[in-house]
């Protein structure tokens, strides 16, 4: 359904249920200094992919920041986990699109201010064209949104919109 490999995945539900040990996955992440703030992010065999910063926070900004691939992540996984639940549903799916949106505030960052150094007020907005209901897709979305990996890791509330 919607070209996500269920059998794949059942088989490894299968086998997670044989042997509990393999439900936990450790997840590997290098990072290497190149220059200023400029680093190189390793993970798995895929390719490097560079992290830097804006020119206002000292960086040249030749790629995202950790924050913004934070939100990316975060999008990403509650996309994936839409669109898994809706599949195993059997719900087609047209579109889907996620924005995701959240403050930083910089100058916690900086050492100017005391306070949360993290993201704050994310708000995730889904649009979608499907073959479910509104209310079905107002469904989904929720679990998606109690069962993200990413999300649940942000450990903060997060407002969810749908289009």
């Amino acid at each position: 359904m919607n070209h996500i490999n269920f059998e794949t995945v059942e088989q490894t539900v299968k086998a997670m249920k044989d042997d509990p040990n393999l439900a936990m996955k450790q997840w590997i992440a290098n990072v290497s200094w190149n220059n200023g703030v400029q680093n190189e992010l390793t993970i798995r065999e895929f390719n490097p992919i560079m992290v830097d910063e804006p020119q206002p926070l000292g960086g040249t900004d030749i790629a995202p920041n950790p924050v913004e691939y934070l939100v990316g992540a975060a999008a990403s996984c509650f996309a994936i986990t839409f669109e898994v639940i809706a599949s195993q549903k059997g719900i087609a799916l047209e579109t889907v699109n996620v924005k995701m949106e959240a403050d930083l505030n910089a100058a916690v960052f900086l050492g100017l201010q005391e306070g949360d150094g993290g993201i704050l007020n994310p708000k995730l907005t889904l649009n979608t064209k499907t073959s479910a209901s509104e209310k079905e897709i107002k469904e989904i979305a929720e679990v998606a949104l109690s069962k993200s990996p990413v999300l649940l890791s942000l450990n903060t509330k997060i407002e969810l919109t749908i289009e």
